[in-house]
């Protein structure tokens, strides 16, 4: 079996159903839900192409983000989800990776290993630095009851992944996505991602972005371009891209769960907005962030199929 195929068998194997936790929005919040109001709003009118966030967005993540954004690790009101663990140890139900470790290492290893890199990489001017996983677990040495995993480092930052941060489609995901594809709107993807996360869609819709309707130049993920959201970078070159293909960004829709690492980026790059706000465990209103003050977006989200108007 080679890589890839084993890393998919992986993530089927070793994931399990989550459940969207319902939102409550306060009202100026709620006015921007399509259908809300009066009249039933046109979300797609002048749109032809939509991009997304993945985590938190088009997949249910327990942690609310990747794990590789230590600073984005709990929700909204700052508490990690029930049933959520970040031991990264005992093999149980919350932790369906097994890792062979001790309780609590690999997660300090982890969130040090990350935070290090990221001060470097800020120090050397980069505002919002992006690491690459498996370069990380390469250098743990940490301890092992029984000796070494017997797993390379790509094997080993999936399952940790997989361990800390479950992930499972958000409802109705795979609906929307074909539906837009259908109506022959271009999408893509900018998300704070790792090698794994593309794999994400395999796993779970039986076929890569590619197939589902992404355009395979439109998938910009932030371990590729050595950058996180909420840089502008990432928002720039996915204007750019687009702008190639005669697609201003006015026609533009991003939806991404974030204010600060979605919405804003995306709203001074020229994009309408939408806010995702269909999993409690996710949303990021950042509401005591100066950099949110006075920002909101063009819609507000509960369910993706709100995007269909035929729904």
């Amino acid at each position: 079996m080679n890589e890839r195929d084993l890393f998919i068998k992986l993530i089927r194997e070793l994931s399990f159903p989550l459940e969207a936790l319902p939102v409550r929005l306060e009202s100026e919040w709620e006015a921007l839900v399509p259908g809300s109001g009066s009249g039933k709003k046109p979300v797609l009118a002048g749109i032809r192409a939509v991009l997304f966030d993945l985590y938190g967005t088009l997949f249910i993540s327990a942690a609310g983000e990747i794990a590789a954004d230590p600073e984005s690790a709990a929700g909204e009101d700052g508490v990690k989800p029930k049933g959520f663990t970040l031991d990264g140890a005992v093999a149980t139900r919350q932790n369906p990776a097994r890792m062979p470790v001790p309780k609590g290492a690999m997660e300090t290893y982890f969130r040090q290993a990350v935070g290090e890199r990221h001060r470097a990489a800020r120090d050397a001017g980069t505002a919002w630095p992006e690491v690459a996983v498996e370069e990380i677990w390469a250098e743990y040495r940490g301890v092992f009851p029984g000796g070494k995993t017997g797993m390379g480092p790509r094997e080993l930052a999936l399952r940790y992944e997989l361990a800390v941060n479950p992930v499972y489609p958000m409802p109705h995901a795979l609906k929307t996505l074909t539906a837009l594809a259908r109506r022959g709107l271009t999408l893509g993807i900018i998300s704070n991602a790792q090698f794994f996360s593309s794999l994400l869609f395999d796993a779970f819709f039986d076929a890569p972005p590619e197939k589902l309707g992404f355009d395979p130049d439109l998938l910009i993920y932030s371990f590729r371009e050595g950058e996180a959201k909420p840089s502008s970078r990432l928002f720039a070159k996915a204007r750019e891209l687009l702008a190639r293909r005669g697609i201003g960004a006015e026609e533009t829709l991003y939806a991404g769960n974030d204010m600060r690492n979605d919405i804003i980026p995306a709203a001074d790059a020229g994009f309408a907005t939408a806010l995702f706000a269909g999993d409690r465990r996710s949303l990021r209103l950042r509401q005591d962030d100066p950099a949110c003050a006075g920002r909101r977006p063009l819609l507000v989200l509960k369910d993706l199929q709100e995007l269909l108007p035929d729904r």
